[in-house]
């Protein structure tokens, strides 16, 4: 007969005991499952959180103006850990094809011009990304995916729509047509102080891609850039090496990291708590596992003697205590995804502290938490099991069955 044919007799013989065991597995198991379940997304939320938050180094020109350099903005590029740079530069320009909205009379130039806004991305800095303007129709600029973005106001008193070409003029002559791509609306048109120039109020705001804007002023050059990197750790490390970049260049620099810092410090809290409570989980399972099982070998101390008497190897022995714990560990495995997945949800909402990481750390039970569970549920019965059979493994089945007659 196989050990795994005497293992799974011995299971159903001794129902009592396997029910034990399997509950004892069970509550392992889910502690564990829920435990690496937290870890893991925590883990997780912490390396992706910062692309979610903003984390950057923003460089200002003062006064706003076009003053950073496309040499600077290729050495902060070549910079370790800068993964992308979002670019922003501004002028005022000569509408070709249309009209801006004009509040009061002003016979200067800045009257009848509108304020072009370059960008790289839209979505992710600047006012869109601040929510002060919301797109209503239409898709953002990003870097793959040019366009303009014009002002609901501005649409609506010139007829335009999404797919109408605008045509802008630039002092120097230059000229240079685009595609409407998006409409948007900020919702502080009307509140706006009827003395604003033209050029500057919102409804004349419009956001182009860069290369539009340079068809038009050329390489001039950029009011702000904003650094994003692969690891917020790096942050500091690479500021400290912007600086000596930008000396000299009138440029304010600064750090975009205040949400992911006050979102940080709890997330911290959850891994190290987390971390500690499953190597607790461990300890105790090992613990336990291993004194219910002793005290169950000590019941069978003369069945395992017999059996070595009868030919049957220590080895074989051993592979059918094996069998028995880790059957009803993978019984009790099936249970714990069952319950662990149904309340997945519940558990990271009321772990998180803020709305924000519990809508991030959104995550359901994966292959990745099952696989960790599996290995570290076949160390614990290994362990368990190996204590409880060893004394009976190196003890002579002669001197067993002496004693047991005596």
């Amino acid at each position: 007969m196989h050990f795994y044919q005497r293992a799974f007799r011995y299971i159903f013989r001794k129902k009592n005991k396997s029910v034990l065991l399997f509950l004892c597995f069970f509550i392992t198991s889910t502690m564990i499952l829920c435990g690496t379940m937290v870890l893991q997304t925590a883990q997780t939320t912490s390396r992706s959180m910062w692309e979610k938050t903003g984390t950057k180094i923003v460089l200002k020109g003062q006064r706003g103006e076009n003053k950073i350099q496309r040499t600077l903005v290729s050495q902060i590029s070549d910079l370790p850990h800068v993964t992308k740079i979002n670019r922003v530069a501004s002028h005022t320009a000569y509408p070709g094809n249309f009209m801006p909205v004009i509040v009061k009379d002003d016979e200067s130039d800045q009257g009848a011009a509108v304020t072009l806004q370059a960008y790289d991305n839209t979505e992710t800095d600047g006012s869109f990304a601040e929510e002060k303007y919301r797109l209503l129709d239409g898709n953002p600029i990003k870097e793959n995916q040019s366009g303009i973005l014009v002002n609901s106001l501005l649409a609506e008193c010139n007829g335009l729509q999404i797919g109408d070409p605008l045509t802008f003029a630039a002092e120097n002559g230059s000229t240079a047509t685009g595609e409407i791509t998006g409409i948007f609306f900020s919702g502080m048109e009307r509140k706006q102080d009827a003395s604003i120039v033209s050029a500057y109020r919102i409804e004349n705001q419009i956001f182009v891609n860069h290369a539009l804007f340079e068809t038009l002023y050329g390489e001039e050059g950029y009011s702000s850039l904003a650094v994003y990197t692969d690891d917020p750790e790096h942050l500091s490390s690479l500021r400290q090496q912007i600086e000596p970049l930008a000396a000299g260049e009138d440029i304010d620099i600064s750090t975009s990291d205040l949400l992911y810092q006050q979102m940080q410090a709890p997330l911290e809290q959850v891994i190290r708590i987390s971390s500690l409570m499953l190597v607790l989980i461990i300890i105790t399972a090992v613990i336990v596992i291993s004194l219910l099982l002793c005290m169950w070998m000590r019941t069978r101390i003369k069945e395992m003697a017999v059996f070595i008497s009868l030919g049957i190897s220590k080895g074989s022995l051993f592979l059918q205590t094996m069998a028995e714990s880790f059957s009803l560990f993978a019984l009790s495995v099936i249970g714990a995804a069952a319950i662990s997945s149904l309340f997945a949800g519940q558990l990271m909402h009321s772990l998180f502290e803020t709305y924000e990481l519990a809508v991030i750390a959104n995550a359901g039970l994966s292959g990745t938490h099952l696989l960790t569970l599996l290995l570290l549920g076949s160390v614990i019965v290994v362990i368990a099991v190996g204590i409880s059979i060893v004394s009976i493994l190196r003890a002579n089945p002669r001197d067993t069955l002496s004693k047991m007659e005596g």
